[in-house]
């Protein structure tokens, strides 16, 4: 080079390495993304559909304002109601402040009202002294009952606060229970319209049983007729003998559903306990269906009702808040889970244990989504901000890895089978990859809608993707190109959820119906899908309904044998995969709406993260709960009680061989 050398340095080189640049294209970014909140609060303001701001959103956005004190023709590059956004954050500080002054108003008058008194009090303690020495006393007297009628007030206004509290969870569970009472007496009648069919179908089996025997004897006594006759009655002794055995069979079955369902309306904890229990050993002794609702729901309440506890199976987070738990991950190894929601905390648990103390990490803002990497090593969190956090599990009270890319936060995140990293979805419609070993990232597609959940195939091929606004995409992670296979926002139909079958070509996803006459119910639709040429089709099989809110969760257990799903109706329904057609079993005995569901390694028990803080823990085996029957029990029941509640013809046994009859 020379002196007259010219030299010259492009736009994109200069912006590589001016990092105070990159740093003002962050804080704009932000700035306007705050802007655009505030603007789009003050316009449903405006509207009638929102409240003015408080803290903390209050204060972030007032500090915003001083530091950056925008100005109009700035706004105007992302929203023109400049006025309106600054009017909407002067009018909710103005109306905090006038709280905060009236707040101190009335302690001032509070604090002026019983300086009055006390001066009252003193001038007239003083005037009784001057003119006798009884008036003292009885003003000191006075003066001590008034002090036990303002703790006595103190405990009344307590105590009438406690009975309210009492009162509205007495309400909740009387209606609750009402509810229940009413379904168990509907299926409680058709049980016994069966139930009288299979009596009726059992006694013509035992009679044709009785004249097959008949026709036996006269056979071997005839040595005169012919070997055909014989062979024919003993063929005919042996179908009636089969005949006889199926009608017994369902005769018990029915047996069974009726005292499952009778042990659900039962006041008598014990006697609850013992149909629960007897129908169990009835339904598994002749060859009832693993997963039976009735059944399922008779040991569970009986259980709820011998621990005195219809919450035994929660597991809550510390603190007693009233947050969200938006996200679940669960281990494959162990018995540990992941949980999180809008309070910013991050819990491990113990779902055997039913414990979940041990915190993580906390964040100022409210967390959405979990995600566990295959090895079990890593966490990934993903929130309201757009940024994920990466925990690594094997180093605790290290600082997490932090992954930015996205412009939105993040709905959904999912590790790709052979743990080369993650996939995630945000509000900003794009697809990205990370990998969680090293934190570089891509984007993979943008698409043409916000896709709320999404779900991996087990060999990695194939995402599944489902927006709120109706759609559901196929995207190909080979070539990472991607095709709309279902919409039905024409029908007004929401998706909410989706997942692929473990080991079968079966997709499923739950949807929430927006029309008025489905008055906002959810379904759970299952597809077939094939592959050929990297292109897949879909077939519609089956719509799985029972929910009466959208369906926010659908989950395969591992081993591909039971599909649940969870709705904003606090409900749980888990279907055998193969029996569809069959009733679900229901598990509605959750506090608040339902956000993230997870089977176990076994698939023997079932996770929900609810509202209120709390987890639910499931056990899926009807077998699991029933071995916790017995123990708590106190007495077999008498002869008496197994007439009226078993059956007349149907012989006596000891529910528990550990128990003694109950001799009350």
């Amino acid at each position: 080079l020379t002196g007259t050398s010219t030299v010259e340095l492009s736009h994109e080189s200069l912006m590589r390495i001016w990092t105070r640049l990159s740093n003002w294209v962050e804080e704009e970014f932000e700035s306007a993304q705050l802007y655009k909140r505030i603007s789009s609060a003050a316009a449903l303001y405006q509207t009638g559909k929102a409240g003015l701001w408080r803290p903390p959103d209050l204060q972030l956005a007032l500090n915003w304002q001083k530091k950056q004190k925008p100005t109009r023709i700035w706004a105007q590059r992302y929203d023109i109601a400049f006025e309106r956004a600054i009017v909407f954050l002067d009018t909710s500080r103005i109306t905090y402040e006038a709280e905060l002054k009236n707040q101190e108003m009335l302690q001032r008058r509070m604090l002026r009202r019983a300086r009055v008194t006390s001066i009252v009090l003193g001038t007239a303690a003083v005037i009784a002294v001057l003119f006798m020495i009884y008036g003292f006393t009885q003003s000191i007297e006075a003066n001590k009952q008034r002090l036990a009628a303002l703790e006595g007030e103190k405990n009344a206004t307590l105590a009438k606060e406690e009975a309210d509290k009492q009162r509205d969870i007495a309400e909740g569970q009387t209606k609750l229970a009402i509810e229940r009472q009413k379904q168990v007496e509907e299926a409680y009648g058709k049980l016994e319209v069966a139930l009288k069919e299979t009596q009726i179908a059992r006694d013509d089996a035992e009679r044709q049983y009785q004249e097959a025997l008949r026709q036996e004897q006269i056979a071997l006594a005839s040595q005169k007729q012919e070997r055909v006759a014989k062979d024919e009655a003993v063929k005919q002794t042996g179908l009636a003998r089969e005949a006889r055995d199926n009608a017994n069979r369902l005769l018990y079955l029915s047996v069974a559903q009726s005292m499952e369902a009778k042990s659900v309306t039962m006041d008598d904890s014990n006697l609850a306990g013992l149909l629960a229990m007897q129908g169990y050993l009835y339904h598994t002794q002749y060859g009832g269906k693993t997963y039976d609702p009735y059944v399922f729901s008779g040991l569970y309440y009986s259980i709820a009702k011998l621990s005195e506890n219809y919450n035994y199976n929660q597991v809550k987070v510390p603190g007693n808040l009233k947050n969200k738990m938006f996200a679940l991950a669960i281990s494959k190894d162990g018995s540990s889970f992941y949980t999180t929601g809008n309070d910013g905390r991050i819990f491990k648990g113990n779902y055997k244990q039913l414990a979940a103390d041990n915190l993580i990490d906390f964040n100022p803002y409210p967390n959405r989504v979990l995600a566990l990497s295959m090895d079990e090593k890593y966490l990934v969190n993903g929130s309201d901000s757009s940024t994920m956090q990466i925990f690594h599990l094997d180093q605790p009270g290290e600082k997490p890895g932090l992954v930015k890319g996205h412009k939105g936060f993040v709905n959904d995140i999912k590790f790709l089978p052979d743990n080369s990293g993650f996939i995630s979805v945000a509000a900003d419609r794009t697809v990205r990859f990370t990998n969680h070993l090293t934190g570089q990232g891509k984007q993979l597609a943008t698409l043409p809608y916000e896709i709320k959940s999404i779900d991996i195939s087990t060999d990695g091929n194939w995402l599944a993707g489902v927006a709120t606004s109706g759609q559901l995409i196929m995207m190909n992670l080979k070539d990472n190109t991607f095709e709309l296979k279902v919409d039905e926002s024409t029908n007004k139909v929401r998706i909410l959820s989706v997942a692929f079958h473990p080991t079968k070509p079966v997709l499923v996803y739950g949807t929430e119906f927006l029309d008025k006459d489905s008055k906002g119910r959810g379904t759970v639709k299952i597809y077939n899908y094939t592959t050929e040429n990297n292109v897949t089709s879909l077939e519609f099989v089956k719509e799985l309904t029972g929910h009466n809110a959208g369906v926010s969760d659908v989950e395969f257990s591992p081993d591909g044998l039971l599909l649940a799903s969870a709705g904003y109706d606090k409900k749980l329904q888990m279907w055998v995969v193969e029996h569809e057609e069959d009733l679900p079993v229901v598990m509605d005995n959750n506090n608040g709406n339902i956000w993230k569901l997870a089977f176990a390694k076994d698939s023997d028990y079932l996770l929900a993260s609810c509202n209120n803080g709390e987890v639910r823990v499931w056990p899926t085996n009807p077998k699991m709960l029933a071995e916790q029957i017995c123990p708590k029990l106190k007495t077999n029941m008498t002869k008496e009680q197994w007439e009226i509640y078993v059956g007349n013809g149907i012989v006596y046994e000891s529910t528990c061989k550990s128990l003694l009859i109950s001799d009350f």
